[in-house]
């Protein structure tokens, strides 16, 4: 993603260095460190479970990493700014297709198989 994703957006910065114990020059240190790691800027699940291993080697990581990577998922999701109400009814009239007020299971699947946060979770097995 190039040049756009060489530095963290000021205003995520800054409610990192609010929200957080670590100082700009840590969190854009360690931006960087993550870009090297993932130039894309894009992590997926397995990416993200080797590296959490890198950084915590004994034991089995897996089941920490998936809970995890679906709280920074879920937590993206809710950066939209709407009321739980108004995403549910976005979602809705997203999933139904023939726009009858009226969700069929076909509807269901062909929206959660083109959604890429709903594909995302349904990845995360949380039974391994």
């Amino acid at each position: 993603m190039g040049k756009t994703n060489s530095k963290l957006a000021p205003e995520v910065l800054e409610d990192l260095v609010q929200n957080t114990e670590f100082s700009e020059q840590e969190l854009k240190q360690w931006y960087k460190g993550f870009l090297k790691d993932c130039p894309s800027g894009i992590l997926n699940l397995e990416e993200f479970q080797q590296l959490y291993i890198k950084f915590f080697p004994y034991g089995d990581a897996s089941k920490f990493a998936q809970h995890a990577f679906r709280t920074v998922i879920m937590m993206r999701m809710n950066q939209d700014g709407l009321t739980p109400q108004q995403r549910v009814d976005k979602i809705f009239k997203k999933m139904d297709q023939d726009k009858d007020d009226q969700i069929t299971l076909e509807e269901f699947k062909e929206a959660a198989k083109s959604d890429p946060s709903i594909v995302l979770l349904l990845q995360c097995d949380m039974q391994k």
